[in-house]
C-alpha cells in the first residue's frame, strides 16, 4: 500500500501553514483511492517543483492550470494591484474558449485546476465550470474566494461538486483591520461585512461536516502587511481549530508592480545578469495561468500578467507550455539570469 511518504517532502520556508490535521493525508485518503498511481505522480511532481532543486523536468503539460473566469472582483484589497482587474477592460471567458480548454484538459489528463486570480463566484455559470471540471477528470480542484459570496446556495453547489479545496482570503481579525484591507468596490459603509464572511466560512464547514464529508478542505489565508501584522498570532489561534488550515503569506510590494509596469512586454523577458544571489521560482516548471481574455502567462502573479507567452484562443496549451518563451524563462533561471520581470517579482517576495 502506498502512502504520502512516497512523495511528500518538506514545504519550503516561505510557506507558513498552521493546521491541527495533515491536509495532505486527507487528500491522499480520498484521492489515491479514486485515482491510484496518477494521484501519486501528481503530488510527487508538485513536491519536486516546490523544493526548487528538483524542478528540472517540466513535462509535456502543466501539472496545474490557474484559470481566471472573469477579470472582476467585488473587493479592492489594498495589497491586490487593480491595474489589470477592475480598472481594466472587462473580460469574461467566452463559451467557445471555455469548451476548448476543457477538452484540452480532458485530452491531456490535467491533474489540478485552480479557479482563481479574480473572484470566480462572480462568474454566472460557475456551476457549469465545476461540472466540466469533474467530467474532465481533474483530480484536485481548487476554488479561491474572498468569502463574500459563500452563501448557502453557493455552499451547497460547491459541496455537490468535485471541489477538493476551498481557499478563503480573509486577512483580518477585527472589523477595523478588515475595513482597511478588504475594501468593497461599492465603497458602501457596512459594519457587518467581516461577521458575514466569518459566518459564511463557519456555516460551510458545519454543512460539510453534517454531510460526513472531509472534502473540500477549507483554508483561510492571511497576507501579512502593515495594516494587519499586529493581528497575525491571534488570527491563527482563532481559525486553526475551525478550518482545516491557516496560511500566512508575505505581501508583494505595490512598488514592485509599478516597477514592472514601466517595462514593455519585450523588456520583461530580457535577461538580468546583475545578480548577487541565487534566484529560484517553481512556477514555470509546474503551472501557468490562463486569463479571461485567453492570454497564457508563466504564473498567476500579477507580474506574469505582463509577460504573455501565448493565447489559448489561437493555440493549444501544450504548444504554449513547450514554446520558446517558456523555454527561455526556465533556461534563464537555470543560469541564474532571470527575466527582468521575474527578478522584480522575486526581489519583492520570499519566492513562489
Amino acid at each position: 500500500m502506498k502512502d504520502i511518504e512516497s512523495y511528500k517532502t518538506q514545504d519550503p520556508d516561505y510557506i507558513k501553514k498552521y493546521s491541527n490535521i495533515d491536509p495532505e493525508q486527507v487528500l491522499f485518503d480520498h484521492l489515491y483511492k479514486k485515482f491510484g498511481q496518477r494521484f501519486l505522480d501528481y503530488r510527487k511532481r508538485y513536491y519536486d517543483s516546490i523544493n526548487l532543486e528538483t524542478k528540472s523536468h517540466e513535462g509535456q503539460y502543466p501539472n496545474t492550470i490557474i484559470l481566471e473566469l472573469v477579470n472582476r472582483c467585488n473587493l479592492e484589497c489594498v495589497m491586490c494591484y487593480q491595474g489589470w482587474r477592475n480598472d481594466s477592460q472587462k473580460h469574461t471567458l467566452d463559451e467557445d474558449t471555455l469548451n476548448k480548454i476543457f477538452k484540452d484538459f480532458e485530452k491531456n489528463n490535467l491533474n489540478s485546476l485552480m479557479l482563481s486570480i479574480s473572484e470566480p463566484l462572480l462568474y454566472k455559470k460557475i456551476d457549469r465550470v465545476l461540472k466540466m471540471s469533474e467530467d474532465a477528470g481533474i483530480m484536485d480542484l481548487f476554488l479561491f474566494t474572498n468569502g463574500t459570496l459563500l452563501h448557502e446556495k453557493n455552499a451547497k453547489m460547491i459541496l455537490e461538486s468535485s471541489v477538493t479545496r476551498l481557499f478563503v482570503s480573509l486577512d483580518a481579525l477585527t472589523k477595523n483591520t478588515y475595513d482597511k484591507v478588504r475594501i468593497p468596490v461599492s465603497k458602501k459603509v457596512d459594519d457587518g461585512r467581516l461577521k458575514r464572511v466569518e459566518e459564511n466560512i463557519k456555516n460551510f464547514v458545519s454543512l460539510r461536516n453534517s454531510l460526513n464529508k472531509k472534502l473540500p478542505l477549507v483554508r483561510v489565508s492571511y497576507v501579512k502587511q502593515k495594516y494587519n501584522e499586529h493581528e497575525v498570532e491571534e488570527f491563527i489561534k482563532k481559525w486553526e481549530n475551525i478550518v482545516d488550515s491557516v496560511e500566512v503569506q508575505n505581501e508583494v510590494s505595490i512598488n514592485a508592480y509599478d516597477q514592472a509596469k514601466k517595462l514593455t512586454p519585450e523588456e520583461m523577458f530580457l535577461k538580468d545578469k546583475s545578480n548577487s544571489k541565487k534566484y529560484n521560482c517553481r512556477q514555470p516548471w509546474g503551472s501557468f495561468g490562463i486569463y479571461s481574455d485567453g492570454s497564457a502567462t508563466p504564473c498567476c502573479n500579477t507580474f506574469g500578467r505582463t509577460m504573455p507567452v501565448g493565447n489559448i484562443k489561437i493555440d493549444s496549451i501544450s504548444n504554449i507550455w513547450k514554446s520558446s518563451k517558456m523555454k527561455q524563462i526556465r533556461e534563464n533561471f537555470d543560469s541564474n539570469e532571470p527575466c527582468k520581470g521575474c527578478k522584480i517579482c522575486l526581489d519583492n517576495t520570499d519566492g513562489f
